[in-house]
């Protein structure tokens, strides 16, 4: 497990109004650096999702689709 920092962080509206996703950087330097999204409803945390190789725009792609309802979280 590697530490990571807070980049930005959008809520859902609507009917997704309990949905909430967090974009994160890890906190390793140049091209280590990793993104991803924290999934959370009603601000509980579902899961952390990494998106190796992939850049912030990327992440707040995603993030973005979690709390249209586009992107689902998916126990495993």
């Amino acid at each position: 497990m590697f530490k990571y920092m807070l980049v930005s962080e959008t809520r859902g509206q609507g009917e997704f109004r309990g949905r909430k996703a967090e974009v994160l950087r890890s906190c390793e330097r140049g091209q280590n650096a990793k993104f991803g999204i924290r999934m959370m409803y009603n601000d509980d945390s579902l899961c952390i999702e990494w998106y190796e190789g992939k850049n912030e725009l990327y992440a707040e792609d995603a993030a973005e689709n979690y709390v249209l309802g586009i992107k689902n979280y998916i126990r495993d």
